[in-house]
């Protein structure tokens, strides 16, 4: 496998990637808050995964099945690229609870990565994949991003900042986390 291919594999991986690392970071900080952005995905992609099976969307199927992950049965599991509607997701979720909570001058990297990664996304299966239909999974991720974050309500969001107090050490092969909120360890 050539390095292309490998960081291609990456790129095509990142969605799950992204969404893995969501629900351990919460798991590992003992909140709901990753598991929520998840079940708000889901909902959200089986609204995408509708639209798509409508008659206007008409797409190549061997185009399809080049770019697309998600098969069942040998079909595709979606004819609109699900990573643009999960990256899109992912981005209108936290571009609210970012400026929301008015943290953007500390997550504007974060912010910067996610527009990077959502126009690389859709620039992609624009010209490989779903042509102008790609604005479809675009539009009802980032819509049901921020719908979602309003829905859960800020004491369920996830909210990215640093967390100084936290302290992680692997002490004779067991990982032990110290995780403080609002000044208590509550995971040690």
């Amino acid at each position: 496998m050539e390095f292309k291919d490998l960081l291609f594999l990456i790129y095509r991986m990142m969605p799950f990637i992204m969404v893995a690392f969501l629900v351990i970071s919460s798991l590992f900080s003992g909140e709901l808050s990753g598991f929520l952005v998840l079940v708000g995905l889901i909902i959200s992609s089986m609204i995408t995964i509708g639209i798509s099976k409508m008659d206007f969307v008409q797409l190549n199927p061997n185009v399809l099945n080049q770019c697309s992950l998600l098969t069942l049965n040998d079909t595709v599991l979606s004819n609109l690229p699900l990573s643009t509607h999960t990256f899109a997701f992912i981005f209108g979720y936290f571009i609210y609870v970012i400026v929301t909570n008015k943290l953007v001058v500390k997550n504007a990297l974060l912010i910067a990565m996610l527009t990077v990664l959502v126009f690389v996304d859709v620039m992609y299966n624009f010209n490989s994949c779903a042509q102008q239909f790609v604005v479809i999974p675009l539009i009802v991720g980032v819509f049901s991003g921020v719908i979602w974050a309003l829905m859960i309500g800020k004491q369920n969001q996830m909210m990215p900042q640093a967390d100084s107090a936290s302290k992680c050490s692997v002490t004779k092969g067991l990982y032990k986390c110290k995780i403080k909120r609002t000044g208590q360890v509550i995971s040690g």
